[in-house]
Formats: C-alpha cells, structure tokens, sequence
C-alpha cells in the first residue's frame, strides 16, 4: 500500500485538479480541457522536492490524463467519498501487507500509515523522510530496495 484512502483525513492540501474533478457539474469541461498548468500544479503539491518535478515529468502526468477515459475515471474517483470507507474492515485483512509511506505526505496525513499499521496484523510500514504523497516516484530505488526486502522475507525498518 502507497499513501492509502481507508482512514477519515484532513488533507494539508489538494492538488488543483483533484479540487475541479469533485464537482460534477465540471466534468464535461475537464473531460475535454485541463490546462498543462493545471497538472503541473497538481504534481508539484504531491512530490515533497519541487526540483525533481521537471518538464518532463509533467509532460508524461499531462499525457496520462489525455488517454482516453483516464479524465473521466479520475474526475469519478474523486467524486466518491471516503466516509464510505469501512476501516472496520481493514482489520479483516490477514495477509502480508507492506505500508509505504511519504512522511511529507500534504494529501493523506502521514498518521493514517499508523493506522494501517496497527489494524493489518501482518503488516510492515516504511514512512520515507523527505519525500511526499509518490514516493515510488520520488525515489523509486529506495522504494524499490525495500519493496524488495520485503518480498523476500526480511523485516522492514521504520
């Protein structure tokens, strides 16, 4: 798990385009206009170090939401709300479970990998210091070496 829904939270703040995409009464617009600025604004509030969000990357953000039916099922997403969630549920879960986390995470508060880690008996958590709500992007080799570690059996630090 990656910065995950489950849990009431009280965002520091929302990327721009998760903001427009809750409303309905928007979707037809943003179906077929979302302004580049409006990505890149959206990237840079999810990644903890502005400087690793270049041109580049927005443009790759920006060309996923042009794929079709990509718009749409974001603007859906976040329509739906998360007092839905049934955390009593989380508790069920028995399986081996690894909790990533961004411990600069401005989206879902970092305490809600607390959260899952207390309730998923099986599971391990990885709170990563300095980097935000994508940390398997932010630094994918430090995500990945502990991915790794866990996939083979070994324990994980905090």
């Amino acid at each position: 798990m990656i910065d995950s829904v489950g849990y009431p939270a009280t965002p520091k703040s929302v990327p721009i385009g998760f903001k427009l995409a809750k409303y309905p009464v928007l979707t037809p617009i943003l179906n077929r206009v979302l302004p580049r600025d409006v990505v890149k604004k959206s990237v840079l509030s999810v990644y903890a170090n502005d400087s690793k969000v270049d041109e580049a990357l927005v443009d790759r953000y920006y060309d996923l939401t042009l794929r079709q039916g990509n718009r749409q099922a974001l603007s859906r997403r976040l329509q739906e709300t998360d007092s839905a969630a049934n955390p009593e549920q989380i508790k069920q879960l028995v399986i081996p479970t690894l909790i990533l986390w961004g411990a600069q995470d401005d989206l879902i508060p970092v305490e809600n990998a607390a959260l899952f880690h207390r309730d998923i008996s099986n599971s391990q958590l990885k709170i990563f210091d300095g980097l935000g709500h994508v940390p398997h992007e932010e630094d994918p080799i430090t995500t990945v070496a502990v991915v790794k570690q866990f996939l083979a059996g070994k324990p994980v630090s905090e």
